[in-house]
């Protein structure tokens, strides 16, 4: 079950991709539109040119390329021109300087001669090129056997030495490429002299140069197939290789772009769903603007939309986006929002003004307070407005509106003076009846509090003592009732206690006849066992009932709880070593000095070790160990029960509460009950715990050592042994 959080981050996730498809899908659109308005019908032939190009650089054809045969013929238009010096002197005499120097690009020179100097025919000067491209120029304009400038004299110019692979050869005024196929043949793949021949417009033009040259020069040149050293040094080919990686470039880029559009595409349709939960958060957070403000912005986002629709083709595309989007706001607002116009803010500010109109009488007062001073403020600061507008500049009120001003801004600060004084003095009421509910938390029902009627709160306070009165009286009640049971359970006891003592003693007397047959010797002792347990009963029942009513007088004294607990232990000692149960005890040899009734924590540690012998598993352990903690003398009990307790500790400590629901054992039920009252009519704390099986009792008194003996005190029990003895001496 995936999260919440999940589903709306991938919602989150999808919307962006459906917003990107969308948005690509503009873009292309509009940018087919601009590439089709530019070309025209055209468009198509240049996609399939491109296609073509495509092709060829696939298959590593760089000679077929428009920019390859372009710098070819470019090379061989400046050879050409470089032997005109002598009979092309309308472009000779355009030089003011006797050597003048052409620049072309990729940093080659090229130098043309005078026809005065003693050189026959153009020097060609090639600067920062390679053997990459071989050339031969033989020029016979001044000298019919004609003079040849080559780069390499060992190359014939009508072959292509190994790794080169294009040879351009102009001889007679025909100009004839070759191709070295693979085999190594040159295959003839442009010849001048043919009809309808075309090559590219560079070697139109200087073909038509050519043709007006008497002696036409004979021109080669051969082109390696890879440059060896820098792109530089072999022009045609770098040209067409930088030209071949950039398209191929523009095609994996844009074969990467239509894949990651599909993918996006494929992503917004998987994660439709997740994108349909965000849009639900989107519209819940579109409802609670204001319709007012939702028209604005579209009337300005419209407006700066068509303001980009006439600007380039970018701007338009950056328009178009934004008015989807924004109509995409819109249709998820309506879709999910049915009444989009019920948010506005006439509505708000009703439904502010009647928020509480169901509230308490307080709320409603505090409230109409607040709404007073705000219409009040409101008011002056639109007055203020109302009153500059219209006056401002006209003679007299232009004299009035300081005082004007003045009267506004004193109406307006007793308007918040009487706003505080009157939070104040609701603040104030509202401290009154916090101050009684504090009051009878503590326990002090007397508290009344004295508001006026006037005050928000009045109902609230008289509601507040009339629920103090039902308090008192239920709890008066209470201590009645239980005050009423004590007495009688005390005087039944009483009236009971008479005629069983009557009994035991008849008992008693039925023991000393002598000559009783054995089975009614059986039964006297029967009688006087449950007698007896009726008697402890009955007290147990006059102890607790002191105990609970107060009346249970106490003698405290300083003793050492240690030697408390190892006095109870040895006098149950016959009880213990009875018992199919292993004790362990733990007391430490330090003192436990503490200031309790020696007597009644005597039967508390006897309840408890009797409570252990009554009710533990046979043959389980019993652990009783005393400590300090935390400036107390803890004493605890551990045993493992006999019986499944299905109750807590609270609850066993009340009277007639057994561990056994059959109450088939002999205890009363007020041995834990006995043991409670008596440690904290003493001061201390009796706490009772169950976790499973493990039963605990943890028996608490706080560590009280002797005050140490005065001077005086000292003296006065000096003088009381002295008087002792003395009367012991005359005695």
């Amino acid at each position: 079950m995936k999260s919440k959080s999940t589903n709306l981050a991938r919602g989150v996730f999808s919307w962006f991709c459906f917003l990107l498809v969308v948005f690509t899908i503009i873009f292309t659109v509009v940018y087919g539109v601009a590439f089709f308005s530019q070309y025209g019908s055209s468009l198509f032939e240049k996609s399939e040119d491109i296609a073509e190009t495509v092709g060829q650089i696939m298959c590593g054809e760089l000679r077929e390329l428009d920019i390859y045969k372009e710098g070819a013929s470019s090379f061989f238009e400046r050879l050409f021109y470089s032997t005109q010096s002598g009979e092309t002197s309308a472009q000779a005499n355009s030089y003011e300087e006797e050597e003048a120097e052409i620049s072309i690009e990729c940093g080659v020179r090229y130098f043309i001669s005078d026809s005065n100097t003693t050189a026959s025919v153009a020097t060609v000067y090639v600067e920062t090129i390679s053997k990459d491209n071989l050339y031969s120029v033989t020029d016979y304009s001044s000298d019919p056997a004609g003079k040849t400038v080559t780069n390499d004299a060992n190359w014939d110019p009508n072959t292509l030495p190994e790794d080169f692979n294009y040879l351009f050869r102009c001889s007679s005024g025909v100009v004839e490429i070759f191709h070295k196929q693979e085999s190594g043949a040159l295959k003839s793949v442009f010849r001048s002299d043919e009809p309808g021949a075309f090559y590219t417009d560079t070697l139109a033009y200087a073909l038509e140069s050519l043709r007006s040259v008497k002696n036409p020069p004979d021109i080669s040149f051969a082109v390696r197939a890879e440059a060896t050293s820098h792109y530089a040094s072999n022009e045609i080919v770098g040209n067409a290789q930088n030209y071949a990686n950039r398209l191929l470039f523009q095609f994996v880029l844009v074969t990467t772009a239509v894949a990651l559009f599909i993918l996006i595409l494929i992503l917004s349709f998987l994660f439709r769903p997740d994108r349909k939960l965000f849009e639900t958060y989107l519209a819940h957070g579109l409802k609670w603007i204001w319709i007012e403000i939702k028209i604005v912005a579209m009337i300005g986002w419209s407006a700066l939309c068509l303001a980009l629709l006439f600007a380039d083709w970018f701007p338009v595309a950056l328009a178009l986006c934004a008015l989807f989007f924004m109509f995409y706001l819109l249709g998820v607002d309506i879709s999910h929002n049915r009444r989009i116009y019920r948010h506005n803010i006439i509505h708000s500010i009703l439904k502010l003004v009647l928020a509480n109109k169901d509230g308490k009488r307080f709320e409603q007062l505090v409230y109409r307070k607040y709404l007073a001073t705000v219409g009040i403020l409101l008011g002056l600061v639109l007055a203020a407005v109302v009153v500059t507008l219209f006056f401002w500049g006209h003679w007299p009120f232009e004299e009035w509106l300081p005082a004007f001003y003045v009267s506004i801004g004193i109406a307006a600060l007793g308007t918040m003076i009487w706003f505080a004084a009157a939070l104040r003095d609701d603040l104030r009421d509202y401290g009154k009846l916090m101050d009684q509910v504090e009051q009878m938390y503590k326990g002090d029902l007397n508290a009344v509090n004295t508001l006026p009627a006037t005050s928000p709160l009045y109902s609230s306070a008289m509601q507040l003592n009339m629920i103090r009165d039902g308090i008192k009286i239920a709890v008066e009640e209470g201590i009645k009732s239980e005050r009423t049971k004590v007495e009688l359970i005390t005087n039944v006891s009483h009236d009971i206690k008479t005629p069983l003592t009557s009994i035991i003693s008849y008992v008693e007397l039925l023991k000393a006849e002598p000559d009783l047959p054995p089975h009614v010797m059986d039964y006297i002792e029967i009688i006087s066992q449950k007698s007896d347990r009726l008697r402890h009963m009955i007290q147990d029942i006059f102890d607790v009932s002191k105990a609970a009513t107060g009346n249970m007088s106490l003698e405290p004294e300083y003793i050492g709880l240690d030697k408390l607990l190892r006095q109870t232990l040895a006098d149950m000692e016959g009880l213990m070593q009875s018992s199919p149960l292993q004790w362990r005890v733990q007391i430490p040899q330090d003192t436990f000095p503490v200031y309790a009734d020696g007597q009644r924590m005597y039967r508390v540690f006897q309840n408890l070790i009797k409570n252990a012998v009554q009710y533990s598993l046979e043959g389980s352990r019993v652990y009783v160990s005393l400590e300090k903690r935390n400036d107390c003398a803890v004493a605890v009990i551990q045993n493992i029960t006999k019986h499944e307790l299905e109750m807590d500790g609270e609850a066993l400590t009340a009277r007639f509460v057994r561990g056994d629901d059959s109450r088939s054992t002999s205890g009363s039920g007020l041995g834990l009950s006995i043991a409670k009252s008596f440690t904290e009519a003493c001061g201390g704390t009796c706490t009772v715990s169950v976790k499973g099986d493990l039963f605990t009792v943890e028996i608490a008194l706080p560590l009280a050592s002797p005050p140490e003996p005065t001077v005086t005190e000292f003296q006065n029990e000096k003088e009381d042994e002295g008087k002792d003895s003395a009367d012991s001496a005359q005695s």
